[in-house]
């Protein structure tokens, strides 16, 4: 029960913490720890024996929480948050660092830890180990084993019932490697997983950002379809399992999606390999990047399931991208994603399927300098578009498809990065021509406005135009006759 570690684990536990002012923190807090009553808990204490960076700090306290955090904020330049007053949940906020402190659940520490979510979790640190002998940790629950063994294990299956969010947690914590999921909680996790529908969906949606901006999102989705969590977080799926496709694929349109997170995980890990890029741009470190590249590639086909139609000549699934993207929709606001995310998620669906209906006429050097711009125009970060047609193609390995696919798609897209460029470089430059410029040639302002600065913009990165007399006398002669019959 009470774990009895070695005296310079105390100058390794202080090592670890990354909070501000750590030292005037524990300087403070030896005036508390005669009290016998104060616990450092959960996260800490379990990162510490992990050796991992300990970012925050847990407090827990048998009376007075919120005298001890008014004190600690004159004293460190922390902002106090109040939580909870109700169940007595106070913070210290500094910049990503927190230090909460809360009252004993159940009266004492040790019906505390009872209460908390996992084993791994469930140990604790007495304040007065940091400043007198011995140094000790008391883990009633055999937190310490289970996380030396890489077991995640719930303390009890009421706990999950008190907080089903809980159930989220447990695949956070494997998908940050603190082990394996034990056999009985998974099946906890799939008898109650109903109750997540009652959960805040704020709540829900923090649980799977963690998730997704991990590096094993494809890992913890496939337990959560095992364990029935998947459906009932993204009900929408059920169409698609068992789907088939045409023999471009070699999945159902349920597995190829999931196929699609996988190697969006793959390209995110190594996307010099993947792409071909020496220089990796710093989107691929981005948070919004990999929520949007990860949340499209699992969405990308839904529609699928909502536009399938079959005959003895073939499978379609016309506008399969459109309804995709409304169904992503739906569910993303449901979630209350916050309203970029839920933008460049629809996007990238609603134009996932163009690189690969412009890459044949690419290939045959018979794509326009206007399509090519189009496309590049059609979603704001050619990047991201990149990776979820990479990955929708990696997912499809069906016997009609093309060895060589992913070349020449890598190819195209190397193609329209420099186009980019250029057109980046062109904007930063005076426009040969303006509007003005077209109503002292006597055109009416209107919608044909928009079409001939662009066409003299593609004309202008073609070579074809070089000073404003040549565009003027171009437009002239292209769109004379059009100054009285349209505006």
């Amino acid at each position: 029960m009470w774990l009895k570690l070695k005296d310079q684990d105390r100058e390794k536990f202080i090592s670890l913490l990354t909070l501000p002012e750590k030292e005037s923190l524990f300087s403070f807090l030896r005036k508390f720890a005669r009290r016998g009553d104060i616990y450092i808990v959960g996260g800490a204490v379990r990162d510490f024996f992990l050796e991992r960076k300990i970012n925050d700090l847990d407090l827990t306290l048998k009376e007075e929480p919120e005298k001890l955090q008014l004190f600690l904020a004159q004293v460190l330049s922390y902002t106090p948050v109040s939580l909870s007053k109700e169940f007595g949940i106070y913070r210290l906020a500094k910049g990503k660092h927190t230090i909460d402190l809360s009252l004993y659940r159940g009266g004492t520490i040790s019906e505390d830890l009872k209460g908390r979510d996992f084993t791994i979790n469930a140990m604790a640190i007495p304040l007065s180990s940091f400043f007198e002998l011995p140094f000790m940790v008391f883990d009633p629950l055999g937190g310490f084993k289970d996380l030396k063994e890489g077991i995640i294990r719930a303390i009890s299956e009421e706990n999950l019932i008190e907080d089903p969010l809980r159930i989220l947690r447990g695949y956070r914590f494997y998908v940050e490697d603190y082990g394996k999921i034990e056999k009985e909680t998974r099946a906890f996790f799939k008898k109650h997983g109903k109750k997540l529908l009652y959960v805040a969906p704020e709540r829900i949606q923090m649980e799977l950002k963690h998730l997704l901006l991990s590096s094993k999102t494809y890992e913890a989705f496939l337990l959560m379809e095992e364990d029935g969590i998947f459906e009932i977080l993204f009900p929408e799926f059920n169409s698609c399992k068992g789907l088939p496709q045409p023999s471009f694929h070699h999945l159902d349109v349920f597995s190829h999606c999931l196929e699609s997170l996988k190697w969006t995980e793959l390209i995110l890990s190594q996307p010099e390999k993947y792409l071909g890029l020496k220089d990796i741009p710093p989107d691929f470190k981005d948070e919004d990047f990999i929520l949007s590249v990860k949340l499209a590639s699992l969405f990308h086909d839904l529609g699928k399931g909502y536009t399938f139609k079959e005959t003895e000549e073939r499978i379609t699934f016309y506008t399969h991208e459109k309804v995709g993207a409304e169904l992503w929709e739906k569910r993303g606001k449901a979630l209350r994603f916050k309203n970029e995310i839920l933008e460049r998620v629809y996007s990238l669906i609603r134009n996932h399927m163009r690189p690969c209906h412009l890459l044949k006429e690419w290939e045959e050097k018979k794509l326009t300098l206007k399509a090519k711009r189009n496309l590049i125009k059609a979603h704001p970060n050619l990047y991201e578009l990149w990776v979820v047609a990479l990955s929708d193609s990696l997912a499809a390995k069906g016997p009609d498809k093309e060895p060589d696919y992913e070349e020449k798609l890598n190819a195209f897209f190397q193609e329209l990065l420099k186009l980019k460029e250029e057109l980046e470089r062109m904007e930063k430059k005076e426009r040969l021509i303006t509007g003005k410029d077209l109503i002292e040639l006597g055109f009416k302002p209107g919608p044909i406005f928009k079409e001939i600065l662009e066409e003299v913009e593609v004309k202008t990165l073609e070579g074809y135009l070089k000073s404003k007399e040549e565009a003027l006398n171009y437009v002239f002669e292209r769109y004379g006759k059009s100054l009285h019959g349209r505006s």
